[in-house]
């Protein structure tokens, strides 16, 4: 493959919601190209970066790199190192936008994406009915995104056909297709008796769209943190922890700049102070929380909210005549409440729910295996018949 052929293609979605993700824009390149990811890894990148991470996928096959290749899609040096080679390759400036880069001062890697692909099986629907590019969002990369932005439905990640879970990028990566069975991943049977708050996912929605379009200084959350807590809590950290559900010592350290607020902790502070992103990091006094009329502007602590049980047993019951491989942190996310009182109220569902979620781990890896063992049967037999003693560097790169 020679570099000098390597055209431009446009990333999808520049500065909207609907952003694609590096990974899937690679994916895209490559099949535009008509070779697979694994040919630009191994014939191109490791030429540009020169990176023992990279170079390690040439000379040892397996999957060690791709087990981490959400970090592409990242603000780490991983997200930096493919920014720098895709626009050499591409000649684009915009190749950045494409990632998180522009967030590396506002919220730490620490739980920022998910380690595994995730997809809308309505996205890629749409793409394929509209006669549009099939292709995969930034958003489903974000690890406190549960569902999608756009159509408010639970993201999957296990192939329907083959029970396979799979990595942000692979080898074979093509947006919409099963990297293992090349099943199409999209028009999936939504379950349609789940209750999703709507408000919530705009509220979601609005977040992400600032989220990408930001840029900011040094110091600007631990400056904001020190404003809110200023003006609403009389700089009592007692206060604010017990109103915004944190240690005073997590506080006292994204107060102090010592640690970034994860991008979960900015979702829910920015939400229980009924801030925009934007306002909160600007100091904007535009707080619709209750405040009593004193001049200290003390903000009266609400009683909990009260969980809506019947909800919560109904969306439970669903998933267990269902069989659906929940965990109970997922069920916690999407019914939003904590994953302590699932277990203090529901303690025999909750037994139930986990023993579907692990015999459907224990049956996704047995299908695996069972692929994986016949994938690499047939690449040793192809490479018997050439006459080439089958290394697993040789099986890898067949497989």
């Amino acid at each position: 493959m020679q570099r000098s052929c390597l055209y431009s293609i446009e990333p999808i979605g520049l500065g909207s919601i609907g952003v694609e993700s590096l990974t899937s824009y690679i994916s895209r390149l490559a099949d535009a190209h008509c070779v697979t990811v694994g040919d630009i890894m191994a014939h191109l990148i490791t030429l540009i970066l020169d990176k023992k991470y990279i170079n390690n996928i040439v000379i040892n096959g397996g999957n060690g790199f791709y087990k981490s290749a959400s970090a592409i899609n990242g603000h780490g040096i991983i997200a930096e190192d493919f920014i720098e080679a895709f626009t050499s390759l591409t000649k684009r400036k915009d190749i950045r936008e494409t990632t998180l880069v522009n967030c590396r001062k506002l919220v730490p890697y620490r739980g920022l994406l998910k380690s595994s692909k995730h997809w809308c099986p309505s996205c890629f629907q749409a793409d394929l009915e509209s006669k549009q590019i099939v292709y995969e969002r930034l958003s489903w990369v974000l690890q406190p995104f549960p569902k999608c932005i756009i159509h408010n439905r639970i993201l999957e990640n296990v192939c329907p056909f083959c029970g396979s879970s799979m990595y942000t990028l692979e080898r074979k990566s093509i947006p919409g297709y099963c990297t293992k069975c090349f099943y199409w991943l999209g028009n999936f049977k939504e379950n349609k008796d789940a209750t999703y708050n709507s408000e919530t996912n705009d509220s979601m929605r609005a977040f992400f769209f600032e989220l990408i379009n930001f840029s900011l200084e040094d110091n600007h959350v631990s400056r904001s943190i020190s404003f809110y807590l200023e003006s609403y809590f009389d700089g009592s950290l007692t206060q604010a922890a017990e109103f915004l559900g944190y240690s005073k010592s997590t506080l006292w350290g994204w107060k102090e700049g010592a640690n970034l607020a994860p991008l979960n902790a900015l979702i829910n502070i920015t939400s229980k102070l009924q801030l925009s992103l934007t306002d909160f990091i600007n100091n904007m006094e535009k707080s619709k929380i209750t405040l009593n009329d004193d001049p200290s502007r003390r903000i009266v602590i609400s009683e909990r909210t009260k969980k809506d049980h019947q909800k919560i047993q109904g969306f439970i019951n669903l998933i267990i005549a269902e069989k659906k491989p929940y965990s109970l942190s997922e069920i916690a996310k999407l019914m939003e409440c904590d994953k302590k009182l699932l277990t203090q109220m529901y303690p025999n569902e909750c037994q139930q729910i986990k023993r579907i979620y692990l015999d459907a781990i224990e049956e996704s890896k047995l299908s695996k295996n069972k692929t994986l063992k016949k994938s690499i049967d047939n690449a040793v037999y192809i490479l018997l018949k050439r006459g080439t003693y089958p290394s697993s560097g040789k099986v890898e790169q067949i497989r």
